[in-house]
């Protein structure tokens, strides 16, 4: 019998492209890949991040295990050195092992990807389906790549074989495979935001795929479809119950990224939430607000949701229709807003703003309607064109995009796009300055927002003067 294939999955440390940065990667994508190849291969599992591992600790690690395969989990574009610099370890120890990359960087940009010469392939999409057939396809038991969903050079140059067909039935997939990892290394440390677990230990779990808004500025429909395919609610259940039996989780995450559509569907979550009547408390972040209800927002309430935020966008109905493509009722959030307070939830709505094509006059439309609704918590953001979204064509075609711009620099907390009617300066200084005037305008709000954090009066002042310093430095 062939000796099994050791196939070592990876979580790169951002560090090794943003010293200074940490963004917490739970690990259920890679972990469910995990439980999809358990059976066929020997696997082990390396998280750098969460470890803040040095590059030479992991070059060790990864001489270690001595994979013949690794896998790679790059979150974006912007940490794509990370990724690369993960290959190209594995490269160094061992020129023969063939190297993986997946993840949000390789779906949205494949051809990028690629561009390091330690990669040796690309997964697009959804993975669970498609590793293993090509670590099949790598050991010799396949005479064909799988038909989409992977990048790969051949004779004929760089092939990319989109991924064409979605996987419908997402109750056929197994639980993430957690048995490589410390799962409290991931259940009970968490950053000091306003969306932090309110209890630990916690965990995450994802309900459905892909979105029907299709907004300008969201990778979603091209990473995960248009069409939203969901698990059933008795799955979903059963799998919040494997948590709580296992790890003892305290409170869990939605990490969908439309959550509440279907309706009916969530609101049968909701009901057999309440029914289970479980010690245990969840956050609802990012919703659709179009998508919530009186009806909806008290089951929430029953069921022990603790925090909701609420995408609203913008205070501009001309900019929700013609540039954004949101359905979003302004009314609407407002009323959602005031009963979600009411039923004793802590609040938090989002607003996107620098849309080419927007005007000044319209921002400060959004920043006092941001005022205006009242929740705990105002998150603002600018517009980030990345590649693969329908605002990075906008961007480019408004000549508001600079043309030598590093691609890699596009992320959410900095603008960078120029237009008549703004420069990026401005609009990160007006992002800085209206977030903390708004969030920080009374005493009675500071000690909200440090409940909600789970910090000191001391340390949320600490907290606010970086968060200052950090964007505005960033210009």
């Amino acid at each position: 019998m062939a000796q099994r294939p050791r196939v070592l999955m990876v979580i790169p440390n951002q560090r090794w492209a943003f010293p200074n940065t940490y963004w917490s990667i739970h690990p259920y994508a890679v972990c469910t890949l995990i439980a999809m190849i358990r059976d066929f291969c020997e696997v082990g599992f390396i998280d750098a991040n969460v470890d803040d591992m040095s590059q030479e600790e992991f070059r060790r690690r990864v001489a270690d295990f001595g994979p013949e395969i690794v896998g790679v989990s790059v979150l974006s574009g912007s940490y794509r050195d990370a990724g690369y610099r993960a290959c190209q370890v594995a490269k160094e120890l061992d020129p023969r092992t063939v190297t993986v990359m997946g993840g949000v960087f390789v779906t949205a940009d494949p051809r990028r990807a690629m561009l390091c010469p330690e990669v040796d392939y690309g997964v697009i999409g959804e993975g669970e389906y498609v590793f293993p057939e090509l670590i099949r396809y790598i050991r010799g038991e396949r005479r064909e790549p799988p038909a989409e969903g992977v990048v790969f050079r051949s004779e004929q140059g760089l092939e990319v074989r989109p991924q064409k067909h979605y996987i419908e039935d997402l109750d056929a997939l197994p639980f993430p495979d957690y048995s490589l990892l410390d799962f409290s290394k991931y259940s009970t440390e968490f950053k000091h935001t306003v969306d932090a677990p309110r209890r630990i230990p916690y965990g995450k779990i994802i309900t459905s795929r892909g979105c029907p808004i299709g907004c300008v500025f969201c990778e979603v429909e091209h990473i995960a479809g248009k069409r939203t395919r969901c698990k059933s609610p008795a799955r979903v259940i059963e799998e919040i119950q494997y948590m709580i039996d296992h790890f003892g989780i305290k409170s869990v995450e939605f990490l969908d990224d439309q959550l509440l559509h279907p309706r009916r569907r969530f609101k049968e979550i909701l009901r057999r939430m309440i029914e289970k009547d479980w010690d245990l408390v969840w956050n609802a972040q990012n919703v659709s607000v179009f998508y919530l209800d009186q009806e909806m927002l008290e089951l929430m309430a029953a069921s022990k949701c603790a925090y909701v935020s609420m995408a609203v966008e913008s205070g501009s109905p001309r900019v929700l229709k013609e540039i954004i493509n949101k359905p979003v009722d302004i009314e609407h959030a407002k009323k959602m807003a005031a009963y979600a307070r009411k039923l004793g939830m802590d609040t938090c709505s989002l607003y996107v703003i620098g849309f080419p094509g927007e005007t000044w006059d319209e921002i400060r439309q959004t920043i006092r309607l941001a005022e205006e609704i009242g929740t705990d918590y105002v998150k603002i953001n600018v517009a980030a064109p990345f590649p693969g979204t329908r605002l990075f064509d906008l961007a480019v075609q408004t000549g508001a995009l600079p043309p030598d711009l590093d691609l890699d620099r596009i992320e959410w907390g900095v603008s960078q796009l120029n237009t008549d009617q703004f420069t990026a300066d401005q609009l990160n200084i007006l992002r800085a300055m209206e977030w903390d005037r708004i969030n920080f305008a009374t005493r009675e709000k500071q000690e909200k927002l440090a409940r909600m954090m789970s910090v000191s009066l001391a340390e949320l002042q600490k907290i606010r003067r970086e968060t200052i310093d950090l964007r505005l430095c960033a210009n």
